[in-house]
């Protein structure tokens, strides 16, 4: 494909098109030279992305509570098209009230310009901070991820069908909520069990060539040739575009995959275009961390080589970059996701690099190198550039298309671009999703500081330094061994309480004198009577649609594919519901109320000692709890029936058999113990053993004691499986102590979240042995320094850098000591004990 017809094609691609039957909707964006909003709109039969333009003159705007004549002046601003009076529901004072609209030419009128160009920095205004293609969405009650027809001015949302089971199941998921739900549950219900279509999409990545080794040119100016672009589709095509040079040999070509094609190029411009052209066929396009490398440098490489801008499909925006022709989804954001990585995927990866998390989800890894990339032959260059986008690829197919489909329903749910949900945080999810209830009420949604005079003060203390209000209810662990230990969980325990108390930021603390005398337990602050809360409704809803709805349909599925989509919108569901109170709770949240966050916590204390006071009535000790969840040792299963039948009644939540442990071994240290299940498996919760960073030679032995104690079946073989711990404790300390631990085994591993100048504060232990390292190699953000703690001033090396007769031993005893303190605390005895045992019959049990 020459130039000339790479731009028209990509002309054609953003062609307004009238009339589509069926679209589904990836999101809406703005087009500043035409200065109109549109819609990209995926049609599953052709897998083409099609832009729809506004057809009914939609502008941008925003509120002041001036009336128009104070407005004046801005009327005489090119870029102010009006300002006119509407009414709008005012949600803390409950009142309807008068405001003036200002109808911009442009959204940069209202926000996008520097200094006082902007209308929001030279008047206070209401929804000024929205984007206007988010504004687009929420004033048309458009859902991203669903299907929409277009037809001329019309836009109108797909219904979706429920089969016979499913309305079975959602009458049944209504039967047990409140009337207030029951709209949005029925909503809920249609909206996220929409069928996902299949998407077809491909994962792209680059090789640079270097000038230093190991060091990236910079994105912006794009220096160095790209050498090498892999592109693997998920429609069992995949190629690679590799730049000929004569300063390296070709390799052995069968080497090379079967069915991977193998394109050798003369010519950068030409590969670039090739590659374009290729990359045009998939309307999502993958990568891991190409928003701030992979695609800046093609485009500004491109640019350098004369491709004119309309022939490059890439649109550099602030903080992102994407596709004329339709998406682009960065997973080194998504897999950033807090929530992402311990609501939906556990926690099992805890670095954030390529190679970290395919082998902890895929189980599959980066190849390994052994020469620099500039030195490869073309065919081992093509080959490790192939794998990278097959991993990227594969993080998205694995699991029936598991984190393709969570991101479409987390936008469903959050109302949001399928590329925005896919980077942002859960607080900015359900900041939109509220944006969205206020826009379907008429409501004016309020300035953060006019909810902030709610309450600045909390009402009770915090323990926790740096926290504005008591935390959640925590009981102290009994130390030592418990047989028969079950926990009962507070099933979405925060969640559950902003439904069943009605907390929102218009309800606690509202303005209606009557509501006054409606304390909420355990809190010194009333709640509304008259209104539903928002957040109240709308979290309550996604609370009681996963637990009575999806759930249960899981349960009653008949096939397999039935089973996980329901499964994909539970997980989904659980992201968002299990974020939420600490979305509440966070400052920056543009609707963070303090009396609400305060009132949650103070709920939940409260429901958790009511339900410690009923299992003590029954005779039943509880051995530990922890903000959600009580440990009880040896209850009959018709005391646990008893107690989950009440806290029902009487509270309103839902209590269930989380885990049923053989026995537990706590420390005196919340949120640190071993439990061994029924079938012998072990949970180890909050001990430093188990820490990524945690030496390998370390995190041997913590794992072998670990297997000593899953054999413990009684008291008696616990007595036993504690000798056998002091015996291997020791014998490691004696290993360190001679010195006999290969340096690699002593490795500390720890990501650098920043560059190394942007380290100015502190700089820890990582950053000195990574600022000597940088003296071989280039360090950059994302890089796992490896390191060993030595004598002498700096403390560190790197382990490359490093003999044997420097490692500081008597740091990594501490270490030892600290890592196992916890653990066997819980056991009876200390490190201390094992290591100055004097007595030959003490280290053998004689």
């Amino acid at each position: 494909m020459s130039v000339s017809e790479l731009s028209m094609f990509l002309d054609e691609a953003v062609k307004d098109v009238n009339r589509l039957e069926n679209g589904f909707l990836l999101g809406a964006s703005y087009n500043g030279e035409k200065k109109i909003a549109y819609l990209k709109l995926l049609d599953p039969s052709d897998q083409k992305v099609y832009y729809y333009y506004d057809k009914i003159g939609h502008k941008p705007y925003c509120y002041s509570r001036k009336g128009p004549d104070e407005l004046s002046n801005l009327l005489k601003r090119s870029d102010v098209i009006k300002v006119e009076q509407v009414n709008k529901w005012d949600p803390l004072t409950d009142k309807t009230v008068t405001v003036s609209r200002i109808i911009a030419a442009d959204p940069l009128a209202i926000g996008g310009h520097p200094g006082e160009k902007s209308i929001r920095n030279v008047e206070e205004c209401y929804e000024a901070d929205i984007k206007y293609y988010e504004n687009y969405i929420y004033d048309n009650e458009l859902i991203p991820g669903t299907y929409i027809r277009v037809d001329g001015s019309s836009m109108l949302s797909i219904s979706n069908y429920l089969s016979g089971e499913m309305q079975s199941a959602l009458q049944e998921a209504l039967a047990n909520s409140d009337d207030f739900l029951k709209k949005y549950i029925y909503e809920f219900a249609g909206l996220l069990s929409q069928p996902i279509p299949f998407i077809k999409r491909a994962a792209i990545d680059i090789e640079v060539l270097t000038e230093l080794e190991n060091r990236l040119p910079d994105a912006d100016t794009a220096p160095q040739p790209i050498i090498s672009i892999s592109l693997v589709g998920n429609d069992d095509q995949a190629e690679v575009f590799v730049l000929k040079r004569t300063d390296v040999q070709m390799g052995d070509k069968n080497k090379f995959p079967q069915g991977v094609k193998f394109r050798v190029y003369d010519d950068e411009k030409q590969l670039l275009v090739e590659f374009f052209k290729d990359a045009l066929q998939y309307p999502v396009i993958l990568t891991f961390n190409g928003d701030s490398f992979d695609l800046p440098y093609i485009y500004h490489r491109a640019i350098s080589l004369n491709v004119p801008k309309e022939a490059i499909p890439i649109i550099l925006q602030r903080e992102m970059a994407t596709f004329v022709h339709g998406i682009h989804i960065d997973l080194y954001k998504t897999f950033n996701n807090r929530s992402i990585q311990g609501y939906a995927f556990s926690n099992k990866y805890s670095e954030h690099t390529l190679n970290a998390i395919s082998e902890a989800l895929l189980g599959e890894e980066k190849v390994t190198l052994d020469d620099a990339i500039n030195d490869l032959s073309m065919i081992n260059l093509a080959y490790y550039n192939y794998v990278d986008s097959k991993l990227t690829l594969n993080l998205t197919t694995f699991d029936n298309d598991l984190l393709i489909r969570l991101i479409v329903v987390l936008s469903r749910v959050a109302r949001m671009n399928i590329e925005d949900t896919s980077r942002l945080s859960v607080s900015n999810w359900i900041r939109s999703m509220l944006i969205y209830e206020h826009r379907r009420r008429n409501a004016l949604v309020p300035r953060k500081e006019e909810i902030e005079a709610k309450g600045s003060e909390a009402a009770s203390r915090a323990i926790i330094k740096g926290k504005k209000y008591l935390g959640g209810f925590v009981i102290e662990p009994t130390p030592g061994v418990h047989f028969k230990v079950i926990v009962l969980d507070f099933a979405s325990l925060y969640p559950s309480i902003i439904k069943v108390y009605n907390l929102s930021y218009e309800t606690v603390k509202c303005p209606h004198e009557e509501c006054r005398t409606n304390i909420l337990p355990n809190t010194s602050y009333w709640v509304c009577k008259k209104n539903r809360g928002m957040t109240s409704l709308l979290i309550g809803a996604l609370r009681d649609i996963r637990v009575n709805y999806f759930k249960r349909l899981s349960k009653r599925s008949k096939t397999k594919d039935e089973k996980e989509f329901y499964n994909v919108i539970s997980q989904a569901l659980k992201v968002v519901l299990n974020a939420s109170y600490g979305v509440m709770g966070f400052e920056n949240f543009p609707f963070y109320c303090l009396p609400v966050a305060e009132s949650t916590t103070a709920l939940g204390r409260y429901s958790i000692q009511q339900t410690i006071d009923k299992t003590k009535s029954l005779g039943i000790p509880v051995v530990y709890g922890d903000t959600d969840s009580l440990f009880l040792k040896n209850p009959t299963d018709a005391q646990v029936t008893e107690i989950v039948n009440w806290a029902k009644d009487s509270l309103g939540i839902d209590l269930e058999v989380d885990k049923r442990y053989r026995y537990v071994a706590f420390s005196q240290r919340k949120k640190n113990y071993i439990g061994v299940y029924e079938d012998g498996s072990v949970e180890i919760k909050g001990l430093s053993g188990k820490k990524s960073h945690t030496p390998g030679f370390i995190k041997k032995v913590f794992y072998d004691v670990i297997q000593i104690l899953s054999q413990v079946k009684t008291q008696s073989d616990f007595e036993a499986a504690k000798e056998e711990i002091r015996k291997e404790v020791r014998q490691a300390y004696l290993d360190l102590k001679n010195r006999s631990v290969p340096l690699e085994d002593l490795a500390f591993r720890v990501m650098m979240n920043k560059s190394i100048n942007d380290y100015t504060d502190t700089t820890p232990q990582h950053v000195k042995a990574a600022q000597l390292l940088s003296k071989k190699r280039e360090i950059k953000a994302g890089d796992i320094i490896e390191y060993v703690k030595t004598i002498g001033k700096e403390g560190v090396k790197p382990v490359e850098m490093a003999k044997k007769e420097e490692i500081d031993v008597n740091k990594y005893v501490e270490f030892m000591d600290s890592t196992f303190e916890q653990l066997l605390d819980a056991l009876g005895f200390s490190f201390e004990e094992i290591i100055g045992a004097s007595r030959i019959e003490d280290f053998f049990g004689v």
